[in-house]
């Protein structure tokens, strides 16, 4: 029994001895962390103290990034500058050297002077000497008489018989043109007014103003239909006709024998006043 009571006591000692006992490890490190960080520090100062002793004038545009990093340039900076080459950037002059975001003000008034390129200020005036020697070199304009062109005069010609050549030679109207005139020429006999052109196929204001620009209208020229001799097909086809005009007028013509004047067609109401406006410069009884 008294054993194992001083047994307890023992461990009891033991645990309580570890819970109180602080070993002066930490005072130790703390002063190797110390003296690691001073030394580190030390050799950094040390090796930025050669390297500012060896720096030397790089061209940006071709240094690799120690040649960069030994010109003064920081690791970022460095990236930077060949990042804006890869993209296809050039430095011309020293002050292009800014133009890199990460460059400052303050950074480029230390770099400029390892940086092997001309200043932009000089370069400048000396582009400007160039340009005024060349320019003072320029001769002088010479001199031309300006010179007067005559307005051609336009010889109109007779729609009802100017022929395809001079046809095409009108501006807009062309070959397409051309054959649709002399067709529908041909079927009715001719034309009164130019603007029957506007009924044909293609023929907007423009070819109809131009073609009024070049021709003028004879209707003496038109090739008439005789009442008394055509066919009923001859005057269905004429402009302002129909199917039914031409019935009405060959039944007239079975009941009086002869038409002795056109105008018995509009008195006799044989055809209506307004066709027969058109159809009077298309018909004749003799």
């Amino acid at each position: 029994m008294m054993h194992n009571i001083i047994a307890v006591i023992i461990i009891l000692c033991v645990v309580v001895f570890f819970r109180l006992y602080e070993p002066p490890q930490k005072e130790t490190n703390a002063g190797v962390q110390t003296d690691t960080t001073t030394f580190v520090q030390k050799s950094d100062l040390a090796q930025n103290k050669i390297i500012e002793q060896e720096r030397y004038a790089i061209d940006p545009n071709t240094a690799a990034l120690d040649e960069l990093l030994q010109a003064g340039f920081t690791r970022q900076q460095a990236f930077t500058c060949i990042k804006y080459r890869k993209s296809g950037g050039v430095f011309r002059y020293k002050d292009d050297i800014s133009k890199l975001y990460t460059v400052s003000a303050e950074d480029y008034e230390n770099l400029k002077a390892y940086i092997d390129l001309p200043a932009k200020s000089a370069q400048s005036a000396k582009n400007v000497n160039v340009a005024t020697q060349k320019k003072s070199n320029k001769p002088e304009p010479k001199s031309y008489e300006k010179k007067t062109y005559e307005t051609k005069q336009i010889v109109k010609q007779d729609l009802n018989t100017i022929d395809s050549v001079a046809l095409t030679k009108i501006p807009f109207i062309g070959a397409f043109r051309t054959q649709k005139i002399l067709e529908t020429r041909k079927k009715w006999g001719g034309f009164y007014c130019i603007s029957q052109l506007k009924s044909l196929y293609s023929f907007d204001s423009t070819a109809c103003a131009n073609v009024e620009k070049h021709c003028y209208i004879n209707v003496a020229n038109i090739q008439r239909v005789n009442l008394n001799t055509c066919t009923f097909k001859e005057i269905q086809n004429l402009p302002a006709s129909s199917y039914y005009i031409a019935k009405n007028i060959f039944d007239y013509k079975k009941i009086v024998g002869t038409i002795q004047n056109v105008t018995e067609l509009v008195k006799n109401n044989i055809v209506e006043r307004e066709k027969f406006e058109v159809l009077k410069y298309y018909l004749r009884t003799e």
